[in-house]
């Protein structure tokens, strides 16, 4: 059965409203919105993840609260995310910003670790010029 949606790596940085994803969501929602198959794990009483590759899901007391982009090299980039031509595991993804003219803001700068926010309220962390996440709370 194929996927209703996907996520947009520049809707997620842009327009949090246009994200296909909101706080009432619960994994049941999650699961028919996407039609895919997650790793599921259960981090704290109350807390779950949902993932696939690189996509992670934060649902906390059955709603969803976030959602991340790990740039982990031990996952996949996520099939659920239209990456929009950037590569996860390589790229450089506060120059891919300046390409496509996504205004950046620098929060905290710290022992060679940046936090970045973007017009949507996402959250990029970079760690020694590498990107470490994304994170959008919704």
């Amino acid at each position: 059965m194929p996927r209703l949606k996907t996520l947009s790596l520049r809707t997620l940085l842009t327009s949090r409203d246009h994200v296909p994803l909101r706080t009432d969501d619960r994994i049941e929602h999650l699961l028919e919105r996407f039609r895919v198959t997650f790793d599921a794990a259960r981090v704290s009483k109350g807390t779950c993840q949902l993932q696939r590759g690189n996509l992670v899901l934060w649902v906390l007391g059955g709603t969803l609260q976030s959602v991340e982009l790990t740039r982990s090299p031990w996952h996949e980039p996520s099939d659920l995310v239209d990456w929009c031509g950037f590569s996860m595991h390589d790229g450089d993804l506060l120059a891919w910003c300046t390409e496509h003219d996504i205004t950046l803001a620098l929060d905290r700068e710290e022992s060679g670790g940046q936090l970045w926010s973007t017009p949507s309220g996402a959250l990029i962390a970079v760690q020694d010029g590498r990107l470490w996440n994304i994170t959008l709370v919704l």
